[in-house]
């Protein structure tokens, strides 16, 4: 059954690429990779979501391939004292970035607001490629360059909006570890990080395949649970 929201789905057919996007750039503030992985796979392989030609480069063999070992070295990271504020540490810079690119890449055409961007009207030339295509990994850098260099004003907004919807992901997620370490000394935070892991997995597939299902589940529970949650955070770094 296709999903239908007036006034943010273009039509009662569409599977709601906005919704799909918001949710993605979300869980990228969590785990930086699985969800631009799970984007990756279902452009290429199941034929569920279309990529902005400019960044096609994310479909490609190595970069998907990259992408699996830095998820599992994400995996396995986040389970260890010490390592996991270290890699949080890290990736205030990458988990941004990512959402950044989930988001670039979710569309090959972007409306806003009195803006209209169209992937066709500053793809790399045809010629360009053609040349770029005995080095794949070169040709992918040249490429990502142009794209970068040929943004128009509405996917630079796109970008940064993205950018910054997984940086508040991401807030949430280091500050949660460190409220963890601060009163359980760390014992909770294998048990977080598997929490975290299974939402994320949970949230890639259902916004993937029925995205407003997801949607309104995260309402719900931040209705429910977000002012304890505030609480809870807060405390810890109050006695600090």
């Amino acid at each position: 059954m296709a999903v239908f929201l007036p006034g943010v789905c273009g039509s009662p057919d569409s599977r709601c690429p906005q919704v799909t996007l918001l949710l993605l750039v979300r869980a990228s503030g969590i785990n930086a990779y699985l969800p631009l992985l799970s984007f990756a796979i279902s452009t290429r392989f199941l034929h569920l979501d279309k990529v902005n030609p400019q960044f096609a480069f994310i479909t490609q063999d190595w970069f998907i391939i990259a992408l699996v070992i830095l998820t599992l070295i994400d995996f396995v990271a986040d389970k260890f004292p010490v390592i996991d504020h270290t890699w949080d540490a890290i990736h205030t810079v990458i988990r941004p970035v990512a959402g950044a690119l989930v988001a670039a890449a979710s569309y090959s055409q972007f409306r806003l607001p009195g803006i209209k961007i169209s992937a066709a009207s500053s793809q790399i030339p045809r010629a360009m490629l053609t040349d770029m295509s005995s080095s794949h990994i070169l040709g992918t850098i040249v490429a990502a360059a142009n794209a970068v260099s040929t943004l128009g004003p509405g996917l630079l907004i796109i970008l940064i909006l993205g950018g910054l919807l997984a940086l508040m992901s991401h807030t949430v997620k280091a500050t949660t570890r460190l409220a963890s370490t601060l009163t359980t000394a760390g014992l909770l935070n294998v048990g977080l990080s598997l929490a975290e892991d299974i939402l994320v997995l949970i949230i890639v597939l259902l916004s993937l395949l029925v995205p407003i299902v997801i949607l309104i589940l995260l309402g719900l529970f931040l209705i429910v649970f977000g002012p304890g949650l505030l609480r809870v955070w807060s405390r810890p770094l109050r006695k600090s």
